[in-house]
């Protein structure tokens, strides 16, 4: 690689450039073993006067692992002489990477606390530590994970004055990057009180239970300790509950020195004392019927520990999930530090009821959402899980079962349905719909929140032949399955009403073909109409469909079997207008309709049966009758599309065919032709493996049937529908002078398969691709090394490269693209440009890593944003070549 002396700018234009590369996409810091690579594109004008685009190659850095912590939060306490203080704080693994912290704290300044200071782990990050077993160092943590840990201070109990602690979370990934927080401690000779809160759970299961749930009870005890060395006056506990706990009236105790003494919820906690322990203390209690408590003792001496217990219960406001709650408290209307954060975690609790109502998470039913379709006769006969219809219908016909799906569980859930066919008649097909009876449900259920409900429908649809029936007990089951966890319920559809024979006729208008109200198809059960047709020409049947019932009646148009993939079918007037329905018939009385039917393309020779079906709306009557379009074969290949490209004197250029079978049969044999080329020479060859490029194993082809394995494994061709690319290599002599031109033709036999087949479309069998010589020629390479200080300019802090590098967040990555004329004439309005890849930014800074081009200003001019740089550089003569270098940074 050469390199010249570049000029330099100190600042970027402000001007925007829209780069035909694209919007890179930024992100935060990319995480370790991220990738960051792009490519630069250049456009110049040739001696010919066309505009040619070329790219680089590709570049890419790899982000490496860095580290980064931060920590919350600083405290300050007091602390009686021998006393303790329990310090509260959280880490954070900023780094991209995963990582462990060493802890350490020490005292600072004079040192007059001696105090000593254990780490212990907090996890859930209540306040409160976890065990009793000491902690050096924090678990590895991902990227973003936080982590607790309380550390217990312990003073002499001969210490005066106060002293702060440095505490440090240090990464072990490379000991260097560091977090510091500083608590203060202050030794007091005043009151000093602590209260510790804590809620455990009596599930409602019993002992055994593990599960947490709505009408638990909370057992809520606050703690308090009076550790300083005056007693704490007047000391006031408050402890607004979380809105998804209810206090439970009466239930409020007080443990001082003796026997738990209740507490009254009714007095005034202004005047009247509720207990007074043996000490002479009185404690006053106050609930306010709703989210507050509070207690007052009249003062706790210095050494005294007590604790209010009450009970609470979990509401049915409560989902799934984690409920805190801290308390507050004061000395004679001074603040003290708040309580630890105490939670209690509701279970996940997924069940699930289907059944002819709404059934509330209780287990009771809410008759307001009710099954609209069962003949149960409610309220008489009580709810219950099973959905019954008996009301006759007509052979054909849809019985509508309307279920209503409970979410009863604490959290929001969704629902998968299943159904199991019991007895129904052979042929009863099932479907479930939405709530609106029509619209079907595909995947799954909701989701429903808790206590919500929805109402579903199954739609049995009993086959058109099903024999009549006077009684009839038809059974299906539809479960309904929790998408969370695989719970289940379920309920049954029964049909106990009669089966009534049709009264619908369907006919073909062909008199000779009408087709029979009791047969769908002819008695030796041939279709009744036969029609040929092209892979994706129409088929039009004209139909006649009698309402031969005792009213009037409307009817669906439909096909009782789909048709293969690909097919389409339309129901249209005799005027052209779609319908999916008849409209209405008098009875006695009939309409006329058309169905259209329409095969792919490419659809082989074969026979495909038209099963078209009549059914009521109303009544579910319903007929059929069976028609047949026969496909004809076709045969055609074609071949796109012309180019036309620029070559060098002795150059070689690839031009790129798509060969497409349009017959409905496989081609395996058939010429492929070059012809039109003089002082050119030029070779076809299959690009297999569809890579744009000729490969060492991708030999020279003239016939379909050198398309080795390409129908299928051991049978060479070309496959119905299937296109294959062709490569046309074509090298030009040395002597060529620039404006010689040559045109080649690419063409296909007519003749094809042996001589058994014949292509019927001579339209699209051959192309033309017209070379011309040219004298210009430019390539584009990219560069890059790393610039770990973002400051470095012109190669001077390390060495370009083309292979992958390793890059960390914050660092930069430099860029050299060089575009250089390998022709034998000027290349005119040269343009390279680029984009930031992701995660990077363009950086600039007061001079050293600014952007660099070659030419230099105002030989060349360069545009350059935030996520994109442009530059321009005029002509570039036969052997000389413009630069741009610039610098991006990796995000942080």
């Amino acid at each position: 690689m050469r390199y010249n002396a570049l000029s330099k700018r100190n600042c970027c234009s402000a001007l925007a450039f829209v780069s035909v590369l694209g919007t890179a996409v930024y992100a935060a810091g990319p995480e370790a073993g991220s990738v960051i690579g792009n490519q630069a594109v250049a456009t110049y004008t040739n001696s010919s006067g066309d505009q040619i685009t070329v790219t680089s190659n590709k570049v890419e850095t790899v982000v490496q692992q860095i580290a980064g912590v931060s920590m919350t939060s600083d405290n300050n306490e007091a602390i009686a002489p021998g006393g303790k203080a329990f310090l509260p704080h959280v880490v954070t693994n900023d780094g991209n990477g995963p990582d462990s912290f060493d802890l350490v704290a020490a005292e600072q300044g004079t040192g007059t606390l001696n105090t000593t200071l254990v780490f212990y782990p907090d996890a859930n990050l209540d306040g409160v530590a976890d065990s009793a077993t000491p902690i050096t160092s924090t678990p590895v943590l991902a990227p973003g994970e936080q982590f607790g840990f309380i550390i217990e201070a312990t003073a002499d109990s001969t210490q005066t004055g106060n002293d702060t602690i440095a505490v440090t979370a240090t990464s072990v990934l490379d000991g260097t990057i560091v977090a510091t927080n500083t608590d203060t401690l202050t030794i007091s000779t005043g009151a000093i009180v602590e209260v510790v809160k804590s809620m455990t759970v009596d599930a409602s299961g019993g002992a055994s239970s593990t599960l947490v749930d709505i009408g638990d009870e909370v057992t809520i005890t606050l703690t308090y300790s009076s550790t300083g060395l005056a007693a704490a006056d007047n000391y006031l506990v408050t402890d607004a509950l979380d809105g998804r706990l209810d206090y439970v009236p009466g239930s409020a105790r007080w443990s001082d020195s003796g026997p738990a003494t209740q507490l009254n919820d009714n007095n005034d906690p202004a005047i009247d004392p509720d207990a007074t322990n043996g000490g002479g203390k009185q404690i006053f209690w106050d609930w306010d019927d709703g989210q507050n408590v509070q207690f007052r003792v009249s003062d706790v001496p210095s050494g005294r520990s007590g604790k209010v217990t009450f009970r609470a219960v979990i509401n049915d406001t409560a989902d799934a999930g984690i409920i805190p709650n801290t308390a507050k408290q004061s000395v004679d209307g001074t603040a003290f530090p708040d309580s630890n954060t105490a939670t209690v975690a509701v279970d996940e609790k997924f069940t699930v009821e289907i059944d002819d109502t709404a059934i509330n998470p209780d287990g009771t039913r809410n008759t307001a959402v009710v099954s609209a379709t069962d003949t149960d006769n409610h309220p008489t006969v009580p709810y219950n899980d099973i959905v019954a219809d008996n009301v006759d219908v007509f052979q054909g016909a849809t019985i509508p079962f309307e279920f209503v799906i409970s979410n009863t569980s604490n959290q929001t859930d969704s629902y998968t349905l299943d159904v199991n066919n019991v007895d129904f008649p052979a042929g009863t097909t099932f479907r479930m719909v939405g709530a609106d009876g029509a619209t079907p449900i595909v995947g799954s259920v909701g989701p429903l929140a808790s206590g919500d409900s929805i109402k579903v429908t199954l739609l049995a649809t009993l086959p058109t032949d099903v024999p009549p029936v006077t009684t009839s007990e038809y059974t299906a089951t539809v479960r309904t399955i929790s998408d969370s966890n695989g719970a289940f319920d379920n309920s049954n559809a029964e049909f106990t009403g009669q089966v009534l024979p049709a009264a619908v006729d369907l006919e073909n208008q062909d008199p000779t073909a009408a087709g029979d109200l009791a047969n769908p198809r002819q008695p030796d059960n041939s279709p009744w109409l036969t029609y040929s047709t092209d892979p994706g020409a129409p088929v039009t049947f004209p139909m006649k469909v009698e309402n031969n019932g005792p009213t009037s009646d409307s009817y669906n148009l439909s096909l009782n079997t789909p048709l293969p993939l690909g097919w389409t079918v339309e129901f249209k007037l005799d005027d052209g207008t779609l319908v999916s329905n008849t409209g209405t018939i008098s009875a006695g009385a009939s309409k006329t309709f058309n169905v259209v039917v329409t095969p792919p393309e490419g659809t082989p020779p074969s026979n495909h049966d038209v099963d078209i079906k009549v059914a009521s709306s109303v009544s579910g009557q319903a007929d059929r009758i069976v028609n047949q379009v026969t496909i004809n074969e076709v045969i055609d290949i074609g071949i796109v599309a012309d180019q036309s490209t620029q070559a060098g004197p002795g150059g070689v250029v690839d031009m790129i065919h798509t060969v497409t079978n349009f017959s409905n049969i496989a081609i395996n044999e058939g010429d492929i032709l070059q012809s039109g080329l003089s002082n050119f020479s030029g070779a076809i060859y299959w690009d297999a493996n569809d890579n744009g490029v000729i490969d060492a194993t991708e030999g020279v082809i003239d016939n379909f049937n050198d398309l080795t394995d390409g129908v299928a494994p051991g049978s060479n061709g070309i496959a119905a529908g299937d296109s294959i690319s062709l490569i046309y290599r074509v090298q030009t002599p040395s002597t060529a002078t620039a404006g010689v031109t040559e045109v080649a033709t690419l063409s296909l036999g007519q003749t094809l398969n042996a001589n058994t087949k014949t292509d019927t479309n001579d339209t699209n069998q051959s192309v033309e691709d017209r070379i011309v010589i040219v004298s210009g020629d430019v390539t584009l390479q990219k560069f890059q090394y790393v610039d770990a200080t973002c400051n470095d300019n012109a190669g001077t802090g390390g060495t370009f490269t083309k292979v992958r590098q390793d890059v960390e967040p914050g660092q930069c990555i430099r860029y050299l693209i060089e575009a250089e004329n390998t022709g034998t004439a000027n290349a005119g309005n040269v343009r390279i440009r680029d984009v930031a890849p992701a995660y990077t930014v363009m950086h600039t800074c007061s001079g050293a890593c600014d952007y660099e081009v070659f030419p230099a200003e105002p030989s060349s001019s360069v545009t350059m944003t935030g996520t994109s740089i442009d530059s321009q550089h005029n002509t570039v003569v036969p052997g000389a070549f413009a630069r741009i270098e610039f610098t991006v940074k990796v995000n942080q």
